[in-house]
């Protein structure tokens, strides 16, 4: 965490994978529901209610989330591994991106206690409750764009310095890609469909399972090294043959 030394405050990268860490269990804080359905003083599928207790404490929590998240990418770009790293530069970009516009969507007015929750956004537009505004869905729709791109780019840049642990991440970014594709399609049909007459989308198994694979990422953001520290060697793309 920072410290002060002659009265300035200074950081260090392990301030960022902190962040990353703290901003998965934030992230995770959903399943507190599943875990104790009756003891929160919060009514059936409370993330669908933003009026209830929990549904405000989430609320919340994702927004601070949000702002852990573009904190861990601004200390990866400047205290992170250096050197030509453009892919690890538009995976801390990206992560970047994803946190301002969770941040963005969280401090909208509307049903959806999920900021990012991209099928919530668009069908309380089309159905004109809880004041939802037009930005809302391309918000949330960036958002899960760029976190999965932050995600690929990782991959392929701990790849490309043989991580040990890229097998993993690539695992991880495959379950975002296709929880993230379901979303998405999830949001068209409903965009398409002019919304069934239901205030809101409950957040159903897709999103669910989509906060699942957005908290696994931001866990191995920070507990995965490589990308923190200078890497000594990059492997080498297979070059054409003639």
């Amino acid at each position: 965490m920072p410290y002060s030394n002659s009265g300035s405050l200074h950081w260090d990268h392990r301030d960022g994978r902190v962040a990353a860490v703290f901003a998965a269990v934030v992230y995770s804080m959903w399943t507190l529901e599943v875990l104790f359905p009756t003891g929160l003083g919060t009514s059936s599928d409370a993330l669908a209610d933003p009026d209830s207790a929990f549904g405000r404490m989430l609320t919340s929590a994702h927004r601070t989330a949000a702002i852990l998240v573009m904190l861990a990418a601004g200390l990866g770009l400047t205290l992170g591994a250096k050197g030509p790293r453009p892919w690890l530069t538009v995976s801390w970009w990206s992560m970047a991106v994803f946190g301002a516009a969770a941040l963005a969507t969280s401090l909208l007015p509307g049903r959806c206690v999920v900021s990012t929750d991209v099928a919530c956004a668009v069908e309380s537009l089309v159905e004109g409750v809880g004041e939802t505004t037009i930005g809302q869905p391309p918000l949330a729709v960036l958002a899960t764009v760029a976190a999965l791109l932050a995600s690929a780019t990782l991959t392929w840049d701990r790849w490309r310095a043989e991580e040990r642990a890229w097998p993993v991440l690539a695992l991880i970014t495959t379950a975002q890609a296709v929880t993230a594709v379901i979303v998405l399609v999830l949001a068209a049909r409903l965009y398409l469909g002019s919304g069934d007459g239901s205030p809101g989308v409950a957040l159903g198994l897709a999103q669910r399972s989509h906060l699942v694979t957005v908290a696994l990422w931001l866990f191995a953001v920070g507990l995965v090294p490589g990308h923190w520290k200078r890497s000594r060697h990059l492997r080498r793309a297979p070059e054409r043959l003639n």
